[in-house]
């Protein structure tokens, strides 16, 4: 086989030897039969996936030995009807079957003859040497895909609904058409009064958030505003008890840059977007982000669309979107079907123009400028700051761009400010006239969303909001090449603890898309975390730094991310995400994966019974809360205290459980808000409990929190010595059945003798529906196989 990878190479493809796994292949007709192993040193790797990558590709390149004698210049387009069966294979049998012109199908089995994968059909697509050469993906490179998704559009959001805010007929009068009734209210305040009166909590709260401006000058008022207004419904929703069990529904419109649209119409409710992704971190399943367009079909489709458990929804002419992000080509477009990842040629960084950095005395701004003079050239600068010379590492900055070759003049001036940094601009000299922005100033105020304040939010956004405005229109005028925005991370995935920081950002990615729809430059990088500490990041400790890495977000080496910087430079697109994701770690998290990330993050398929641990990652919380009904009292608070360590230790980014002391209290073991959001999160995940949000100050130390735990567990403490030697019994059952229910006869027989044991555990016990309904004992007679296993399944969980 080494002469097909020598003409892989002529054609434009070059395999390294891990995915060089074509051992064998044979031709019968319309079918290629082949045999793919992994080489030695990725065999061990095989357990890790559901089926490992290159044992995937090389089952791909049997396609060079198809009838219609192709030259491995092809690649796949569409897969359709995929099914992995079975999971750790390191050796395929492979057969290959023609279906139709560039379509075919795969049966994809391992050594034993066992099922392993199956595509009903693939469509390969011929592609030219240049194009494979151009369109590499980044690995550190993404975008946000808004790709469509199927609701059901028979069924709605189930419940009681409510708006709050201003009664808008259009929407009450679309959703009505669609069979939900909405009760209006002016403010959540007087929903609460309403609920105490005696009305029902409503399963869907709507608020709706459209700003009022879309003029420049007032635009920073309007994010403000936007914010404040989220930021209280916010903090009202989480301190109600009587809301607990209600979704709140941001609604916006015109938010998002999704589908075909090229401008954001609504850059202030972006910020709302950002604001309430991290709440959306810090308490999951508490909110949704809904953003419509103006059209009636829109609106009449949201309560199906609200179905979904996707906490992030576009709806375009009547279609439901969803967030993915995806990974991007360096150089090249990704698709055929009109992405907006088109190829340009790139800034051209004029030597004789001048540069304005903003947030450059030093850290990332500093960073980036010596780059720019270092790799492209650039030998005129402008590095602003709110210090200019006096900050720290300021001259010294200076110092070494002179040595480089530039001139850089480092300023003090606040650009949040309009008039000073007209000021500034005025003073550019007419022979090197500014052609170039390059804006990563901003400040950070952590804290989860309750314990944020107006102030707190304002605070940030000034650095990028206002500062961002007074940019864009004090250069309106200007023949820019570049014009690009340090954003965030987590204004696109949601920073816990970040809200107001996260909001700031989501603008600036919004802002992007207003510029270039007014036919300006911009582009938007939404950082990942560097490894260069900034004045942002450079009080994260080491622990800190590992529980973000146990979180999937790895630091970025500054090479790695000056590189990224300019390939960035060369896609055309409004808005990028710049970031190191370990997918490995989101995988070993418990809990789902985030709804964005589910593009690139895959869970492997398992072959046998998921883990089960007492609480650790892949257990299953009713298979927690039936492990720890059958323990008796001193093994179940041992057993929760060890789940509750472990989790603590991982928030705080501890390598062991051994050092959280069970009776020291949180509070001394380093925990504040922000940990305490993470652990509460955690254990509500791997319990299945709604936590409260005061969970760890008011039961303040592991072995309290244990107990707690053990009491919302097991509601009703049971005779030990009467139940637990039955339920032992009923386990060994349990794990029996699989080698049964194989087994019609057998499962008949079994069926009917435990329909015989549970008359007489109900005995005594039947009584008829208020309604005359049949007794307990008459539904498990007539119960089918199905029925009768699905009630053990819930008494034994």
């Amino acid at each position: 086989m080494a002469d097909l990878y020598d003409r892989f190479i002529d054609v434009g493809f070059a395999y390294g030897p891990a995915f060089q796994g074509l051992r064998a292949a044979w031709r019968r007709g319309d079918e290629v039969f082949a045999e793919v192993d992994l080489p030695e040193a990725q065999e061990g790797e095989a357990a890790r996936y559901g089926l490992h990558p290159a044992l995937l590709d090389a089952s791909l390149h049997t396609v060079a030995f198809k009838p219609s004698g192709s030259d491995g210049s092809t690649l796949p387009f569409s897969w359709n009807g995929v099914t992995l069966h079975a999971s750790g294979a390191s050796a395929l049998r492979v057969r290959l079957t023609s279906v139709g012109e560039d379509t075919v199908s795969l049966h994809v089995t391992d050594v034993s003859g066992a099922l392993v994968a199956s595509v009903d059909s693939l469509v390969l697509r011929p592609v030219a040497p240049e194009q494979v050469n151009s369109a590499q993906p980044h690995e550190s490179l993404y975008q946000v895909d808004w790709v469509p998704t199927a609701p059901e559009t028979s069924g709605a959001a189930a419940g009681r609904w409510a708006l709050v805010g201003p009664d808008r007929a259009e929407l009450t009068g679309a959703l009505g058409s669609a069979d939900v009734t909405v009760d209006t209210y002016p403010d959540l305040a007087a929903l609460a009064e309403a609920i105490d009166a005696g009305a029902t909590a409503p399963d869907v709260v709507l608020a709706a958030n459209v700003s009022r401006t879309g003029r420049t000058r007032e635009l920073a008022e309007a994010v403000r505003e936007a914010g404040h207004h989220a930021l209280d419904l916010l903090k009202s929703w989480l301190a109600d008890n009587r809301l607990g069990g209600s979704r709140l529904v941001f609604l916006t419109r015109g938010a998002i840059a999704a589908g075909d649209d090229t401008d954001v119409a609504d850059p202030a409710s972006a910020a709302v977007w950002g604001l309430v992704r991290s709440a959306q971190s810090e308490n999951p399943g508490r909110f949704v982000l809904a953003d419509l367009d103006d059209r009636e079909g829109s609106r009449r489709i949201l309560p199906a669309a609200l179905t979904t458990d996707e906490p992030q929804i576009v709806v375009r002419n009547g279609t439901v979107l969803v967030g993915r992000l995806a990974r991007v080509a360096a150089h090249g477009s990704a698709s055929e079907q009109g992405d907006a990842r088109s190829v340009t040629t790139g800034v051209t960084w004029d030597p004789q123009g001048t540069v304005l950095v903003t947030g450059a005395a030093s850290g990332l701004g500093g960073l980036v400028a010596k780059h720019l003079v270092g790799e492209h050239g650039v030998r005129h600068l402008v590095l602003v700051s709110r210090r200019g010379l006096a900050a720290d590492g300021a001259a010294e900055l200076r110092t070494e761009l002179t040595d480089l070759g530039a001139h850089a003049v480092v300023a003090a001036c606040d650009t949040a400010d309009r008039d000073s940094l007209a000021a500034l601009l005025a003073s550019l000299p007419d022979e090197h006239p500014l052609t170039a922005v390059v804006h990563t100033a901003g400040v950070l105020d952590d804290g989860v969303v309750e314990a944020l304040t107006p102030e707190r939010v304002d605070r940030v956004l000034r650095p990028k909001v206002d500062a961002v405005l007074n940019l864009h229109e004090l250069t309106a005028g200007l023949d820019l090449s570049a014009f690009v925005l340090f954003s965030s991370l987590s204004g696109t995935l949601g920073g816990t603890g970040q809200a107001n920081y996260a909001a700031a950002n989501a603008f600036l990615d919004a802002f992007a898309h207003r510029r270039r729809a007014e036919g300006l430059p911009a582009q938007s990088l939404a950082w990942g975390l560097w490894e260069e500490r900034s004045g942002m990041t450079g009080k994260l400790d080491e622990a800190h730094m590992r529980r973000l890495a146990r979180e999937g977000v790895t630091p970025m080496s500054s090479e790695e991310a000056l590189a990224l910087f300019d390939a960035a430079r060369g896609i055309d697109a409004a808005t990028l995400v710049p970031a190191r994701l370990n997918a490995s770690a989101w995988r070993a998290q418990d809990g789902p994966i985030p709804a964005l990330l589910r593009g690139i993050i895959r869970t492997t398929a398992r072959r046998g019974p998921a883990k089960a641990s007492t609480g650790g990652s892949g257990a299953d919380p009713a298979e927690l809360r039936r492990r720890i009904g059958s323990m008796n009292p001193a093994a179940r608070q041992q057993a929760l205290l060890e789940l509750v360590t472990e989790h603590a230790a991982m928030a705080l980014g501890h390598d062991s459980p051994r050092m959280i002391a069970p009776d020291r209290g949180f509070l001394e073991l380093g925990f504040d808000s922000l940990t305490a959001v993470g652990l509460r999160n955690q254990l509500g995940t791997v319990t299945g409990l709604r936590l409260p949000a005061t969970l760890l100050f008011d039961y303040t130390t592991s072995r309290a929190l244990a107990g707690y735990l053990a009491q919302e567990l097991v509601a009703e403490e049971p005779d030990a010595s009467l139940v637990l030697p039955v339920l032992s019994e009923l386990e060994k059952l349990e794990r029996s059945f699989a080698e049964v229910v194989a087994d019609e006869a057998a499962t008949a027989r079994l069926t009917s003798r435990l329909q015989q044991v549970l008359a007489k555990l109900t005995a005594g016990q039947q009584t008829e529906t208020a309604n005359g309904g049949v007794v307990a004992a008459d539904k498990f007679e007539s119960a089918t196989d199905d029925e009768i296993f699905d009630f053990l399944d819930e008494e034994l969980s």
